[in-house]
């Protein structure tokens, strides 16, 4: 199945036509220049603000990336079949859809970083004595072959198709639910197809450089005995600048010519390379979905999604659980004091017969004052413990003559053996 898939792949040769869509090649051309020079700019603006400097900055990152985003889209039509949109279509598509591709690959990166974590659990676990050098032995060679190939994956299979699927049209989850499908079931092919297309583009790059030099070398052979000039060209831009070349004499002023005519050539030369691993890239993604059931892909990971979702509410639940439990009981002690009050309230009831019992005691010494009053014990003196409290349910028996406390039935004083009645 493999080997089929190979060589049916055969059209990423035909990648290379890409250097004849003069339109991609103008549209790539020109983010380049306007990167260039919005960059420049902003280093002159360093001077005054490195604010200012970081928004040039930013500026020049949005024209790189909206701009190739459009010429992948004019590529992703030619590697279907069809004729590529215009210029104006693929700037405002770039602009309307791009931004996807920074969604992507925010998820995928976040994809990544739970696998690390569970990975990072796993090895965790690792660490209980005696089960865990053992469990260690069958989770060191997983580990290497799954995050080898996931790490490798990174540049040959996320960049690359992730920005295909969104030239096709695809949504942010539909996209991931293509890269996951593609690393589960044609992993290999399409980083053997994408080693190709890279070798490709390097090939391509080497031949047009190696144009372009033989070229300079035998147009400055043929040049510098005409004009002249031409080979101190360097240090006399040093020393003058361009300006002061131009005005200098006619050989200046065709060496300055010669820097920009030679570096709008390198620079439509060495954008050719990047046209080419374009259309490369978007032919390998269609390689890669093709046969796939993309639908079941999307309906599944749809399932997933919202399994996790449902997971997350429960969760969620629990903890809400947890946190009203641990608030109720670091709360419970004021609750509880309350109960208190009701539990003291039996107390008073059950200090109030003291009352009745002591008012026996005040009789008992009415009858013994008419045989003799001085051998009439003094009747105990009841003092309240508490001014504020005169209830009956405050009040304490004392000695008359030690006033130690002494109860209602008692004969003598257990302190200083007063007769209390």
């Amino acid at each position: 199945m493999l080997s089929q898939e190979i060589k049916n792949s055969g059209s990423l040769i035909d990648s290379i036509d890409a250097i004849r869509n003069w339109r991609a090649v103008g549209l790539l051309l020109a983010t380049l220049v306007c990167m260039a020079l919005v960059t420049a700019v902003g280093g002159v603006l360093a001077q005054l603000s490195f604010f200012l400097t970081g928004l040039f900055v930013l500026a020049a990152y949005g024209l790189i990336f909206y701009g190739a985003n459009a010429v992948g889209m004019m590529m992703m039509d030619e590697a279907r079949g069809g004729e590529s949109r215009s210029v104006m279509d693929a700037v405002r598509d770039s602009l309307a859809t791009s931004h996807r591709l920074i969604l992507v690959l925010l998820l995928v990166a976040a994809l990544y970083l739970a696998g690390f974590l569970a990975l990072a659990i796993v090895l965790f676990i690792c660490k209980i004595p005696f089960l865990g050098p053992i469990l260690y032995t069958f989770v060191f060679p997983v580990a290497v072959v799954l995050a080898g190939m996931a790490l490798f994956a990174v540049p040959t299979v996320v960049f690359p198709l992730s920005a295909p699927a969104i030239w096709g049209g695809a949504g942010v989850m539909e996209s991931i639910s293509q890269l996951l499908a593609i690393a589960r079931k044609r992993l290999v092919m399409v980083l053997l197809l994408m080693v190709a297309v890279s070798l490709i583009a390097m090939v391509v790059g080497m031949l047009i450089g190696g144009i372009l030099f033989t070229g300079v070398a035998a147009t400055a052979v043929v040049s510098v005995p005409i004009l002249g000039g031409m080979p101190g060209v360097i240090p006399d831009v040093d020393r003058m600048g361009l300006a002061g070349m131009v005005m200098a004499g006619a050989g200046g002023g065709h060496a300055v010519a010669a820097m920009v005519g030679g570096g709008l050539l390198f620079a439509v030369a060495f954008t050719l390379p990047g046209m080419v691993y374009l259309r490369g890239a978007s032919s390998v993604y269609l390689r890669a979905i093709d046969g796939l059931d993309l639908a079941s892909e999307q309906a599944a990971m749809d399932v997933k999604l919202a399994a996790a979702r449902a997971k997350a509410r429960d969760l969620q639940a629990q903890a809400t659980v947890a946190a009203q439990a641990a608030a109720q009981k670091y709360s419970a002690p004021t609750p509880a004091s309350a109960p208190a009050s009701p539990a003291s309230a039996p107390a008073t009831p059950a200090s109030a017969p003291a009352s009745p019992a002591s008012a026996p005691a005040t009789p008992a010494s009415a009858p013994a004052a008419p045989p003799s009053a001085p051998a009439t014990p003094p009747s105990p003196t009841v003092l309240p413990t508490a001014p504020t409290a005169p209830t009956a349910a405050t009040l304490t028996l004392r000695c008359p003559q030690c006033q130690a406390p002494v109860a209602a039935d008692d004969t003598f004083c257990a302190d200083c053996g007063h007769r209390l009645r």
